[in-house]
């Protein structure tokens, strides 16, 4: 995975290279193998900057800042074609027929064909980077069709080069999203075909610009006008006018502007947070309100909705009139269709029915998914707050209705499949597995339903073919887009065995809830920018959490304990922090540890996860009873050794050349350099015994010396020796309030503290679990730390505070780590809280 950019405005800007920058930092997560921008200014020069390295490293070294210009494309790149070079870095600037730009993001299979075809035709190919041959390939076949047609005016130039770029696409096998240009005309060409590409238009102290991205995120921080683009398009656009093309077909048209739905608070780096990671970690308990809001009836609500049951007909009319305001780009037009739905007699009905009901102005904020769109016509004339008060009340009330409906459906699907005797299984991948095996537990202590969580491939070789009517298949996927999830509802669905199927989803416009599911559950928790999934993996558990209380309990039970949970997550956020902060100090340059969960085998295997996603340390999660059966033998003398024992042993190196350069053993001939000879010696011995009988017959050794060079390789092996640097390994325990899992969590941090572990528990405060952590009688190197957490006696409510102390661990040795490699002057190491190497994830929701 790549990230391509590219912002054209009306003429040279000075502060492009402002603009450039931020768009570059925004892609970031997207590839940090190596950065690029070219800068093209309206006399048609061209300014290339592109350098191995992440944005946040390499932007000030190329003075991307300091660039001008009228247009701008660039690219953050994650290696797949070529190595991370310099020459392999993007964009490309190519002028073998013709004078070109351009830069892409994805894959393209054939790139070693294309060069030979290249090659062969003419241009001087001179990276292994795909990219490279999108643009020489347009250049070919743009030049070839100037040789035919006039390319004098900039139509007839755009007219040739979306031909072109039909042309090479015909022959380019993958998937990529890419931007291309003549430095000469006044727009950029960017193509959709198979990786992601968002266009936006929107206007900013510089006047009025379009930009594309492959990243949502980075084209909504300009603007919330967004172009539509479907696979297998392109785009033309310069500064203000833009035309859709076909890649595949002669067809072209001018898409309407929509306004993003997406919140903009979950795609912007609040002030008082350092990450994305940190910012997703903190709004957890937030989510949690939202999960309530939606899933949960509200006394306050009641005669309010009741009006909207009473007009329900007529109110979808108001909020589909609503909706379609999205489509609205021009302020004044914004304000007079808004002034249409005021009058709508059915709205002004409904508006009197409930004027009683109008919230206070002063202590008031909107709610719905819809707040955005609100705020702005708010903003166009304060004086409709009652009635917008009332569409927000409206839309939280449509959306309400839909949520609980399901919900209560899905909670009546279990009892019957459970009653026939069906079996229920949760299908995901990566932390929404965990989520599943966390949901397992959930349902296992308060229910008499058993839930069976399976990745994709265990359940297909496992479960698949033994499916029958009466069973339930629930699939858990952030995104909605997981293959391997949709591949097995598409199996199940072709079967037609009569299975439901039911999604439990973040992207509820995605593929699986859209397409494949007889009905969702949204988890509502908003974008996710940072890589490894936090907010969603709370918002999941805290869904399956709801399901399982319902199948006993009455709402109002159920909406206590989500406060509880609420509270508990908040307080451990705000309390924790020094511990987990002294915790991760010490285990941030541990090459492996394991994390083991008492009965809680989802939750440590994603805080391994999350350790080994943004740490890059070796994690594994297990149950703490499982531990004994194998992996305990890591325990004790093994090879894991860290860059810090490492440091250690050279520092002990150095320390031995120092003391013998100033001691005392530096009498007589014994100069200096005689030392550092025998130092020199003493490693390419490699430990082995001094042989006194072959040093006096080395030349430069004299007699009156060999007794000070066995001195020196005696501190030498001393200092040096491996018996030093064995360390013990480290295990974190999670232990619930629960009397049995803290008798096992007891007997297995004895069993293994004397066998060469340091201990972490994390815990609810407990004399015993505490008394247990004690350093052995034996031990000399023992260390151990309790993350106490704040007192719940809930087994269940533990979970959630639990999973916010791993994320926050994971987060702190992330930050830890990072700052010790770049410290070290480590290039290219790939620790980062917000983007780690060689994992990816897009922003899937709006």
């Amino acid at each position: 995975m790549c990230g391509v950019v590219s912002i054209v405005y009306s003429g040279n800007i000075a502060n492009l290279g402002n603009e450039a920058a931020l768009l570059l930092k925004k892609l970031e997560y997207r590839g940090y193998d190596s950065t690029g921008g070219a800068f093209i200014k309206e006399d048609s020069s061209v300014v290339l900057r592109k350098k191995v390295g992440a944005p946040s490293r390499v932007i000030e070294e190329l003075e991307i800042t300091k660039q001008s210009g009228f247009k701008f494309i660039g690219q953050v790149r994650w290696a797949t074609y070529g190595a991370v070079t310099d020459i392999n870095a993007q964009p490309h600037e190519v002028n073998c027929l013709l004078h070109m730009v351009g830069a892409h993001n994805g894959n393209v299979s054939n790139t070693d064909k294309l060069k030979e075809f290249l090659s062969d035709n003419g241009h001087q190919v001179v990276s292994d980077n795909d990219g490279e041959m999108v643009v020489h390939l347009v250049e070919h076949f743009y030049h070839g069709l100037t040789l035919k047609c006039k390319a004098e005016t900039n139509e007839q130039k755009i007219a040739l080069m979306i031909k072109a770029i039909r042309k090479a696409q015909k022959m380019i096998e993958g998937s990529y999203a890419a931007c291309v240009t003549l430095p000469e005309i006044p727009g950029v060409f960017a193509i959709k075909a198979g990786s992601s590409l968002y266009a936006g238009k929107g206007s900013d102290s510089a006047g009025n610009f379009i930009v594309v991205s492959s990243d949502l995120t980075s084209v909504l921080s300009k603007t919330r006008f967004l172009i539509p683009l479907l696979e297998g398009d392109g785009i033309y656009f310069d500064n203000e006018n833009y035309k859709v093309f076909s890649l595949s077909e002669d067809k072209e048209w001018v898409p309407k502007l929509s306004r993003s739905r997406l919140n903009i608070a979950d795609i912007q780096l609040q002030p008082k947070f350092h990450f994305f990671m940190e910012q997703e970690i903190f709004s957890s308990p937030r989510n949690i309100d939202t999960l309530m809001l939606y899933y949960f009836n509200d006394e306050s609500e009641i005669e309010l909705h009741a009006v909207f049951e009473e007009y329900k007909d007529e109110a979808r009319e108001v909020l589909y009139a609503l909706l379609a305001l999205y489509d609205v780009y021009d302020r004044k037009e914004l304000k007079a269709e808004f002034e249409k739905i005021r009058k709508i007699k059915v709205f002004k009905e409904i508006a009197e029915k409930t004027k009683n009901l109008t919230a206070d102005p002063r202590h008031f904020a909107f709610k719905s998914e819809e707040t955005a769109l609100l705020e702005e016509l708010l903003g166009i004339n304060d004086k409709y707050f009652g009635e917008l008060w009332l569409i927000d009340s409206m839309l939280l009330w449509k959306k309400k209705r839909m949520i609980i409906k399901y919900r209560d459906r899905l909670v009546e699907n279990l009892r019957t499949c459970a009653s026939k005797g069906g079996r229920v299984f949760v299908v995901a991948s990566g932390t929404s597995y965990h989520a599943a095996l966390t949901g397992s537990y959930f349902f296992n202590n308060m229910t008499d339903i058993s839930i069976i969580p399976a990745n994709p491939g265990a359940f297909r070789s496992g479960f698949m073919n033994s499916l029958n009517e009466n069973d339930l298949v629930i699939g858990v996927s952030q995104s909605g887009e997981t293959k391997d999830l949709v591949d097995i509802f598409n199996d199940i669905k072709k079967d037609s065995k009569g299975v439901q199927l039911v999604t439990v989803v973040n992207n509820e416009n995605s593929t699986l809830p859209q397409e494949k599911s007889d009905y969702y559950l949204p988890i509502m928790c908003g974008s996710e920018i940072a890589v490894a999934a936090t907010k969603s993996f709370i918002s999941q558990i805290a869904l399956f959490y709801i399901l399982a209380s319902l199948i006993r309990n009455k709402e109002d039970e159920v909406q206590n304990d989500m406060r509880k949970i609420r509270y508990f997550m908040d307080f451990t956020l705000k309390n924790v922090d020094i511990p987990i902060s002294d915790t991760a100090l010490r285990l941030f340059m541990k090459p492996s540890l394991h994390i083991l969960g008492t009965s809680l085998t989802g939750l440590a295997k994603e805080g391994a996860l999350k350790i080994r996603e943004v740490v890059l340390n070796h994690t594994e999660g297990y149950d703490a009873a499982e531990f004994k059966h194998g992996p305990n033998t890591i325990l004790g003398k093994n090879t894991i050794y860290s860059l810090t024992d490492m440091e250690a042993l050279l520092g002990n190196v150095i320390e031995i050349f120092e003391n013998f350069i100033e001691s005392g053993f530096l009498t007589g001939s014994a100069k200096p350099q005689t030392i550092r000879n025998y130092l020199n010696m003493a490693k390419n011995l490699k430990f082995r015994k001094f042989d006194e009988r072959s040093a006096e017959k080395t030349p430069h050794f004299k007699k009156d010396e060999a007794e000070l060079m066995k001195k020196v390789i005696s501190v030498f092996e001393e200092k040096t020796n491996i018996e030093n640097f064995f360390s013990n390994y480290p295990l974190v325990f999670v232990c619930p309030p629960d009397e049995r899992d803290k008798r096992i969590t007891i007997s297995q941090i004895h069993t293994h503290k004397i066998r060469g572990a340091d201990i972490v528990l994390v815990c609810e405060d407990d004399d015993d679990l505490r008394k247990a952590t004690g350093k052995p009688a034996s031990a000399h190197k023992y260390w151990s730390k309790v993350i106490e957490l704040p007192r719940t006696g809930d087994k269940n409510i533990f979970v959630f505070q639990a999973a916010v102390a791993l994320q926050m661990l994971a987060l702190k040795m992330s930050v830890a780590k990072m700052k010790y490699l770049n410290r070290s002057h480590i290039e290219n190491h790939g620790v980062h809280p917000d983007v780690p190497k060689n994992v990816s994830k897009s922003i899937t929701v709006d």
